[in-house]
């Protein structure tokens, strides 16, 4: 399982803060360079107090909790959204068609995905995210457009 885990080698990254001068008491504006070495290169992130909910939600423990790590897999580096079928969905997890659009509806329900046209759906950044995650949560909230026709 360990044998899995890919990680990439990054060079520098340069960040712009800001650091206290203790003789003048001024702000300054400082540019930080870091050599981070190895990072993992596939990885999703799921923050402390969604991953609490979901063991203690009982519609989600145990059952579509399958669907919610189908759709992390899933999902693309610095995307929210993803495509979703039963087809596959059966095909990969071995569920009813019952069952899958039970899930479906329980993540919707809860806020954790949400349908943006047919099979397309977005997951929510404040729950779970792949890549960089801090631009997302605005782009979940924004409503969606219709699609126009050809």
């Amino acid at each position: 399982m360990v044998d899995n885990i890919r990680t990439v080698r990054k060079g520098k990254f340069f960040k712009k803060t800001q650091e206290l001068d203790p003789n003048t008491g001024e702000l300054k504006e400082i540019l930080m360079i870091s050599y981070p070495g190895e990072f993992d290169a596939d990885w999703v992130k799921i923050f402390t107090g969604f991953s609490e909910a979901l063991i203690k939600d009982e519609d989600i423990a145990g059952k579509a909790i399958r669907l919610l790590f189908w759709i992390m897999k899933e999902l693309q580096m610095g995307s929210v959204e993803f495509y979703m079928h039963y087809s596959i969905i059966k095909e990969e997890l071995g569920v009813s068609r019952d069952t899958y659009y039970r899930w479906v509806k329980i993540l919707t329900n809860k806020g954790i995905i949400k349908k943006v046209r047919p099979n397309i759906y977005m997951i929510n950044p404040a729950c779970v995210v792949r890549g960089t995650g801090h631009t997302l949560l605005d782009e979940f909230k924004q409503p969606r457009l219709p699609l126009e026709d050809d």
